[in-house]
């Protein structure tokens, strides 16, 4: 199923989190919202520093982060694996690499049909926008892992988005800006 960030964290509210998510695209504020809804549904404050474990795919295989998900933790009960540059275990055409990658995508699909209790693993594709010339890559890191069941779109705000969303920021902050400062502001930092 793939949903935008606020279908995902009204989800979040309504039901337990899968098992498995993929976030794809390179706008950092939403996926950080999500991120943090995730942590705080499965893991209380108490467990967040033994249940959330990071992984970075330029430094690890997807087979090896399948493996830790496998793992019992003898620290929490429940675990948020997060893990970022998933795009990096695309197969590459040219790489020797071709054989270990395919295997991490088995792993994953086989994860995915029995996966560990207590355990959400979430794996963050931002290098490629959603849009333009990214648009075909991300569409490759979605067919790459097809088999995750929910699949998160994280897109880059509209100007009338980006707005909205500045004008929140600075209501919540308790600052007195202009509309005309805001709009310069909202500008010059291309929504």
């Amino acid at each position: 199923m793939v949903m935008g960030p606020e279908q995902f964290l009204t989800s979040l509210q309504k039901q337990t989190p899968p098992a498995a998510c993929l976030f794809l695209g390179a706008e950092p504020y939403r996926l950080d919202l999500c991120r943090k809804a995730l942590i705080r549904r499965l893991l209380p404050e108490e467990e967040r520093q033994e249940g959330l474990t990071r992984h970075d795919l330029t430094e690890m295989t997807l087979s090896g982060v399948i493996d830790d998900a496998r793992s019992l933790s003898l620290f929490s009960p429940r675990r948020v694996i997060w893990v970022s540059s998933a795009e990096a275990a695309l197969p590459r055409a040219k790489s020797g690499a071709g054989e270990a990658q395919e295997e991490g995508a088995a792993s994953l699909a086989e994860y995915i049909h029995n996966p560990s209790p207590g355990v959400v693993l979430a794996l963050e594709a931002s290098r490629y926008g959603l849009e333009g010339e990214d648009k075909a890559k991300a569409e490759r890191v979605r067919k790459f892992y097809s088999a995750i069941p929910v699949q998160v779109e994280c897109p880059g705000f509209t100007v009338q988005e980006a707005r909205q969303l500045a004008h929140e920021l600075v209501k919540e902050a308790g600052l007195q800006l202009k509309r005309q400062e805001l709009d310069l502001l909202v500008e010059s930092l291309g929504a």
